[in-house]
């Protein structure tokens, strides 16, 4: 490695070292200190990390009854209006955890059609309707990772077992799943990993009856103030986190949330044997619609069913007798500032660190030196928000960096959790970049420098326009770690729409959901904007 590669290296390798690993290292020295078996031992605790394992789980496997269905329509058929579909399901994968909560909120309180009948009890239990918004916002993982590997499949070794004779199920059983199992593995591990880490969806949902391990952490840390539990807990949580974002990346490496490149070429049009797929499809294309039609319809009425614009309009007050601290208006301008510094942070050092993982190395050493740090960076997408906001708490109170007391605390968090994801996007473009047409730069004399910004970068450019694009959506979406650090007049979009729909007398209510739908209605367009195929290549500058 050359000294002037190993420099570059020196900036991310501070950056994730303080702002991660640092405050991680504190979190479990915490939980190893004190009687952690007892804490583990007790009923409460006992009762969340049960509940947090088993319903993510059943989540899990409904996500891949309903994913796989939608990965081969969406991806391997040619079918109408398949990328408009395909960015309406990523939509709630998108979405903030918190407004997937308000839409659930909204739907549970239609209890006409199940008041009075046997299902009462199941539809008026909490647990139903966590385990309903984690399918609701899952699926769609399923859907990407198994349908970007299954649209990359060639058609001859299927079609010739239909000319043989085989059915659509018995070609899928024995051609199809063995070539997706590694991403079906990935995804099915990845889903389960998010159902066991979803702060707000339990946080709101659960109403207080139900707990995973992070709303314990969160009632330990902000309500007993004990630290030792909430450390115990957040190690528990980092270790479960762990181990199945480790079994989820030794399957395929496929992206989550955009589809850099879509073509419809080979792709076989939907016939009759397909039915079956198509209607399991179309279901869930409904229960994705439902929950976000009814929060828009919701946005625009009454309570008592009338048309009305006053919700938007009360946007710009603090609510029913002034609950909120600033107004909506105001923390939406929280959240667009922390947005653009977490997009900045983790676009620019995600690039970077892509870059520096896709330069060639020349010794055993410097291979198993990249592969290390590959993990390194990768390592924030397999942690809790809220275990992290928890360190935070405990490493950034005071000191040489008090970032505590800081607005950049909040964006220093999101921008470290989409780091991970740029890199993903960025990398793959980068190592699919030309070759040979870098080596002729080098060869015409061309630095290193100006061989990547006029030859690698504009071949890459659509990846990492996706990536940024990707990495403002999470970022504005957070909020484990935005609902330990943020108060006051920093309160961001999340963190104000829990203190709503939390104290939803008067007209708090119809204000969460006009924020909702209008936040609905731009995650979608920037999904669908970036589902887009590129009108054309960006072409390497000539030197």
């Amino acid at each position: 490695m050359t000294l002037k590669r190993a420099t570059l290296w020196m900036v991310p390798i501070i950056v994730i070292g303080v702002l991660f690993y640092w405050p991680m290292t504190r979190v479990l020295s915490e939980g190893l200190t004190g009687d952690w078996l007892a804490t583990l031992a007790e009923p409460r605790v006992v009762g969340a990390i049960w509940f947090t394992i088993w319903q993510a789980i059943v989540s899990t496997i409904i996500c891949l009854v309903m994913g796989l269905p939608a990965a081969y329509v969406l991806y391997r058929r040619r079918s109408p209006a398949a990328r408009l579909l395909r960015a309406l399901l990523t939509v709630p994968f998108a979405l903030p955890t918190i407004v997937t909560a308000i839409g659930f909120t909204a739907f549970r309180t239609q209890d006409v059609w199940h008041t009075g009948t046997a299902a009462e009890g199941f539809f008026d239990s909490p647990t139903t309707w966590i385990i309903a918004a984690h399918v609701f916002v899952n699926f769609a993982v399923i859907t990407r990772v198994v349908g970007s590997t299954w649209v990359s499949q060639s058609h001859d070794t299927e079609e010739a077992a239909a000319l043989a004779g085989a059915g659509r199920l018995r070609i899928f059983w024995s051609i199809s799943l063995p070539q997706l199992r590694p991403a079906i593995v990935s995804a099915t591990f990845t889903v389960f990993l998010y159902c066991t880490a979803s702060y707000g969806l339990v946080l709101v949902l659960g109403g207080g009856l139900v707990n995973s391990i992070e709303t314990e952490i969160a009632i330990a840390a902000n309500q007993f103030l004990d630290l030792q539990e909430a450390g115990t807990l957040a190690l528990l949580q980092t270790l479960l986190s762990i181990l199945a974002f480790a079994i989820s990346t030794t399957g395929t490496r496929s992206k989550i949330g955009f589809d850099v490149q879509d073509a419809d070429d080979g792709k076989r049009p939907i016939d009759r044997r397909d039915l079956a797929a198509v209607a399991l499809t179309w279901v869930s294309i409904a229960l994705t619609v439902v929950p976000l039609a009814l929060i828009v319809l919701r946005a625009f009425t009454t309570d008592s069913g009338t048309p009305t614009l006053e919700n938007f309009f009360n946007l710009g007050t603090n609510g029913a007798r002034n609950l909120l601290d600033i107004t909506l208006g105001q923390a939406a301008l929280n959240s667009l500032r922390n947005v653009v510094v977490a997009t900045l942070l983790a676009g620019t050092l995600g690039t970077l660190v892509a870059y520096l993982l896709t330069r060639p190395t020349r010794s055993r050493v410097a291979h198993r030196f990249n592969r290390v740090l590959d993990v390194v960076f990768l390592m924030p997408l397999g942690v809790s928000t809220i275990v992290l906001g928890f360190g935070y708490l405990l490493t950034f109170g005071g000191g040489w960096l008090p970032l505590r007391s800081s607005w950049l605390i909040v964006p220093l968090v999101q921008g470290l959790m989409a780091l991970p994801l740029v890199v993903r996007i960025v990398q793959p473009a980068l190592n699919a970049a030309s070759e040979e047409l870098a080596e002729q730069a080098a060869t015409d004399g061309a630095s290193a420098a100006s061989t990547f910004f006029r030859v690698e970068l504009p071949m890459a450019r659509e990846a990492i326009t996706a990536a940024f694009g990707y990495a403002a959506i999470v970022s504005i979406g957070e909020f484990g770690a935005a609902s330990l650090l943020a108060y006051g007049d920093q309160a961001t979009l999340p963190t104000v729409l829990y203190q709503l729909v939390s104290r939803p007398g008067g007209d708090n209510y119809g204000m969460a959901m006009a924020m909702s739908a209008i936040v609905i209605a731009l995650t979608f367009a920037v999904v669908f904007a970036a589902s887009l195929p590129a009108k054309h290549r960006t072409r390497p500058q000539r030197f």
